[in-house]
């Protein structure tokens, strides 16, 4: 036999599935781990206890599922909203929002059925969710108690100019030219003519400059079959120049024809002369003006007024055409738009509510918008949703399952587009590939990335310091995984994503030395942590210890370490309930304060009802043992010394556990009035179910021992074990799996040195040296169990060895 001392240094690897029990050549086998039940690793390479969660509320109806949904509005007040059937309720630092007595909450469309697929994505106080069977809805925060959710109808917010009227000033030439007149006499059918009207001499002050357009309307006269009018002129000019059959008549000016002059007087038996005869004059072609106008916080252009017309030939020095409208509430600025060849152009900006053009060149690559709403009717609501580059982005609808459609530039709700097109203006595209890929996340990441059924593809404008516009848009795959349509998360600058089919989890970032996304396969070293499952529910919780916190659809609940500057990533898997039997649903990350801090919904059987808890998971910082928290589904009592603790009325009929001033009280009975009795009065407890962490070691290797050569498969035993721990208290160690009450299988660290007996055993950081039971095995595997509410920290191994032969 020989006696060798073996040593790991962390655990970094995590938990490695069974399938590389014998991969002692892997690099990650020396920091991986058998067993790691209700552990986490810390990046740098520690393993502690999970802290245990405390108790929220029940869910309104702990019948139908529920989702969480995280609400961050600023850095100093976050929320978790609780969608359940047809509302939502809303938390804050663990607690729900009342209104008056009751919990606030605020009606929504959505039946439990459909939560699960609900995508969300949030920009200050307004968070806009989709699903693909429901209208794009938002919601807004205005206070604690005050939140709305309303249906997007995807228009500009500021309302178009009414109103729009204007009149054409002509700057006729002066001058002595002979007066000019018009008028008109009436015909019945026996062609008698009635003595000509009275003249409108309107322009008998000018001249008639050539290309007038000209009209004359006048009362009708009883028995008038036709109309006849003439030109009166002093120049010799006078004479008629054409008929109507309605009251009526236009022309451009023409020279009359002198042999035809009007009668002097009436033909006997003529109708009665036509009065109200009026002469309006405009000159060249019809000019059709809009106008719309600018908000004055958000710079958003809203849709064109109403079309005018108005008739002049600007070519003429000085015509010009005055327009007015209406002021718009809110509005800066007006802008002015004028037809030209079937397109409008711009001609000018107003910050008043008149303009005036005098000949302006119309510039038709300008144009004013026009309204869209691609999202109007059942299957027609998009799946997924984000901000890129100042734009909303919604994608992938049940009849467009490969199109994005991307909202004008800083105008989320506005997805309107001008002819011809503009750089701001909403951008639409699809992806065409040789098999269908329906988009189900986008993210912006390099531009805007695409996670679709089938591939991945990123979007930009041609390159990366390019923007996205209606004329730059570059479709690139990345390659051809596929992801399901749970959300990804991102960790730094790198997406993890699960693909579409055998629960797989892929990292995916930008590899400069490549020039494309690449990833690795994140679950290839835990695959028994995924087989037969698939993700429900995920969350990222970057501070302290960079974790993704996953539901899995059999109710398990599993974590990821993860640090790619580091190349670690490390799973461990988490059970709660006195028979672990509770069943993990859903899963959010909000911030508060300095932590990140994920909530549960979880599905427990109380008093032999099922039962639907959120859970917020604890702080695991604490400067005393007194305030260590670790039990599931607890409260915290801090008061006045008591025995009897109340308010645990959410474990009525469960065994609980507690620590009350930093010592252990097992087997409590909360009763039906949701009490406990301490056997000591106690100013600070924590109390809920009990949870157990353990940590097991893979077989031990220690490579090709001189002489001996391998040491895998042979007989084994641990004579003593050195545990560098941080700040860690009541640990139980052994050769074997077994329970705290199991002498036989492992041995319970005595800590309390200087302590009082009526003081609470502090925590240690050190060496501990614990000598196990003796026991031949062939892994040599070491078991650490934690079954008590109290901290552990487990740095580092270094068993004595002895070999068999």
């Amino acid at each position: 036999m020989a006696d060798l001392r073996a040593y790991q240094p962390s655990f970094t690897a995590g938990v490695l599935s069974p399938a590389l029990w014998a991969r002692v050549d892997l690099a990650k086998y020396a920091t991986g781990l058998k067993t790691a039940l209700n552990l986490f690793i810390h990046p740098h390479g520690g393993a502690s206890n999970r802290a245990g969660t405390e108790f929220v509320r029940e869910l309104k109806n702990s019948t139908h599922l529920g989702n969480l949904i995280p609400f961050q509005f600023n850095t100093e007040q976050s929320y978790i909203l609780e969608f359940g059937s047809l509302y939502f309720r809303v938390f804050r630092d663990g607690a729900v929002i009342l209104s008056g007595a009751v919990p606030y909450e605020v009606v929504t469309p959505y039946v439990s059925a459909d939560l699960d697929e609900l995508v969300f994505v949030q920009e200050a106080d307004v968070m806009y969710i989709v699903h693909p069977s429901y209208a794009v809805r938002k919601i807004e925060r205005l206070a604690d108690d005050n939140w709305t959710l309303t249906e997007v109808d995807f228009a500009p917010a500021t309302a178009a100019p009414t109103g729009l009227v204007g009149a054409a000033i002509y700057s006729l030439p002066r001058g002595d030219g002979a007066t000019v007149g018009y008028a008109v006499t009436a015909v019945n059918s026996s062609g008698d003519e009635s003595a000509v009207s009275a003249s409108d001499a309107e322009f008998f002050r000018h001249g008639e400059p050539a290309g007038r357009y000209l009209k004359m309307v006048w009362n009708p006269v009883v028995g008038a079959e036709r109309y006849r009018v003439y030109k009166t002129s002093g120049d010799g000019d006078e004479g008629f120049i054409g008929e109507a059959v309605q009251t009526e008549f236009e022309t451009i000016s023409v020279q009359g024809d002198p042999t035809d002059l009007a009668p002097g007087v009436a033909d006997p038996g003529a109708p009665a002369t036509p009065t109200g005869f009026v002469v309006t004059s405009e000159f060249g072609k019809d000019l059709v003006y809009v106008v719309s106008a600018v908000d004055d916080d958000t710079g958003e252009e809203s849709l064109p007024s109403n079309e005018f017309t108005l008739k002049n030939d600007m070519s003429f020095k000085g015509n010009k055409n005055r327009l007015s409208w209406n002021a718009v509430a809110g509005a800066s600025a007006y802008i002015v738009y004028r037809n030209d060849n079937g397109l409008f152009g711009y001609i000018g900006r107003s910050e008043s509510t008149t303009f005036t053009d005098e000949n302006i060149v119309a510039d038709i690559a300008d144009g004013p918008q026009t309204a869209r709403n691609p999202f109007v009717g059942a299957g027609n609501y998009p799946r997924c949703v984000t901000f890129v580059e100042q734009r909303l982005g919604l994608f992938s609808t049940e009849n467009d399952p490969q199109a994005a459609w991307l909202s004008q530039s800083a105008n989320y709700e506005n997805f309107g587009v001008s002819s011809p097109a503009k750089a701001s203006d909403a951008v639409t595209f699809r992806i065409r590939a040789r098999q269908v890929n329906e988009i189900r996340s986008a993210l912006p990441i390099r531009g805007l990335m695409l996670l679709t059924s089938g591939a991945e593809w990123v979007v930009s404008g041609g390159s990366q310091s390019d923007a996205i516009t209606p004329s730059a848009i570059k479709i690139e795959n990345q390659g051809f995984r596929g992801a399901a349509r749970v959300q990804p998360v991102v960790v730094g600058n790198t997406v993890l994503f699960p693909q579409d089919r055998g629960c797989v989890i892929r990292d995916f970032s930008y590899e400069f030395a490549q020039d494309s996304f690449t990833g690795k396969d994140l679950t290839i070293l835990a695959r028994h942590l995924f087989e037969n499952k698939n993700i429900k529910s995920w969350a990222f919780a970057q501070a302290p210890y960079s974790m993704v916190w996953v539901v899995m659809d059999d109710g398990s609940l599993v974590t990821l370490t993860y640090l790619k500057e580091h190349d670690i990533w490390a799973w461990t898997h988490h059970e709660s309930g006195p028979d672990n039997d509770a069943v993990f649903e859903n899963v959010a990350v909000v911030a508060e304060g300095n932590e990140d801090v994920p909530y549960f919904i979880v599905k427990r059987t109380i008093n032999g009802v099922s039962k639907r808890y959120i859970e917020r998971l604890h702080s695991r910082t604490f400067t005393t043992v007194e305030d260590a928290f670790f039990v599931d589904c607890g409260l915290t009592y801090e008061g006045a010394a008591a025995t009897v603790i109340s308010g645990l009325g959410h474990l009525v009929g469960q065994s609980v556990v507690a620590l009350a001033n930093g010592n252990v009280v097992r087997n409590l009975t909360v009763s039906v009035g949701g009490t406990v009795t301490l056997p000591n009065a106690a100013t600070k407890a924590h109390i809920g179910l009990p949870m157990t962490a353990a940590l097991q070691t893979l077989d031990l290797d220690l490579g090709q021992v001189r002489g001996l050569g391998t040491v895998q498969g042979r007989l084994k035993t641990n004579s003593e074990v050195t545990l560098r721990v941080q700040d860690t208290r009541g640990i139980f160690l052994g050769p074997r799996d077994g329970g705290r009450d199991d002498p036989n299988t492992l041995v319970e660290y005595k800590q309390r040195s200087t302590e009082a007996w009526n003081e609470a055993i502090q925590l240690y950081t050190g060496d501990l040296r614990i000598t196990p039971h003796w026991d031949w095995t062939d892994g040599g595997n070491i078991w650490i169990k934690q079954f008590d509410p109290l901290p552990m920290t487990i740095l580092a191994l270094m068993p004595d060895v002895t070999l068999g032969r």
